[in-house]
């Protein structure tokens, strides 16, 4: 087998040459490299903000049927005042239907803690991230209130059943719990309409899409259980 040895240099400038050449072939190999890992990091940080944006559009949609809903949780929370205003004053309950319940949804941006999960969050511009980050906690702090909301809505079901005699201290726990529900209801509209605030100034939906989350929120709520009068007997 023939060994070819290495030509000897001929002056310097021959030797810059040939160094030239290897840290050349060096740059272009670091570049590639990292041309490679940034499409590699951009495509990561799409297919996470693609799913991010779709959440955004279900949390979209989920306002709008609050929205459409509010007009029934008031009513129905004059509806429960009203008759507790009467029963007050005979001390005995009427005999009261069903007490419907707010529909529960599922509020997190559960999508964000994958995006960080996977690292994609860590190649993002640092005040988008930011932003993707306070949305997330509203969304955290939004189903937590909103939980409270469906915990004191179901604590209301106990006025349902027959005519019954009705004491000071049974009225006095549900005046209490009939506010906390409509405190809870105007906590959980405050901040998911902050928080659609934040979803726009995103970008990741555009008004097309911002349009067809809130079109598909309000047909959601034709048979609401929310906008079903809830039946007394004024006997």
């Amino acid at each position: 087998m023939d060994i070819h040895k290495p030509k000897p240099w001929h002056g310097w400038r021959e030797f810059l040459k040939e160094v030239g050449t290897i840290v050349l072939g060096v740059l272009i190999a670091i570049g590639a490299e990292q041309t490679v890992e940034a499409l590699h990091h951009r495509d990561i940080v799409r297919h996470g903000e693609e799913a991010l944006g779709d959440n955004f559009a279900r949390f979209v949609e989920y306002k709008a049927a609050l929205d459409q809903e509010a007009p029934c949780m008031a009513a129905r929370v004059a509806e429960l005042r009203a008759v507790i205003d009467q029963a007050a004053v005979k001390r005995r309950l009427p005999g009261i239907g069903p007490i419907p319940q707010p529909y529960p949804r599922p509020w997190q941006i559960d999508t964000w803690d994958a995006m960080v999960s996977s690292q994609a969050a860590a190649y993002l511009p640092k005040d988008r991230s930011v932003l993707y980050s306070r949305i997330a906690m509203s969304g955290r702090d939004l189903y937590q209130d909103a939980t409270a909301e469906w915990s004191e809505w179901g604590a209301l079901r106990s006025l349902s059943g027959p005519s019954r005699p009705f004491g000071e201290a049974e009225e006095a726990a549900a005046r209490e719990t009939l506010a906390r529900a409509a405190a809870q209801a105007a906590l959980v509209r405050f901040i998911a309409g902050h928080t659609v605030g934040r979803i726009q100034g995103t970008g990741l939906l555009d008004r097309t899409a911002f349009d067809a989350a809130i079109s598909r929120g309000l047909n959601t709520t034709t048979n609401a259980p929310m906008c079903q009068a809830i039946a007394v007997d004024a006997r």
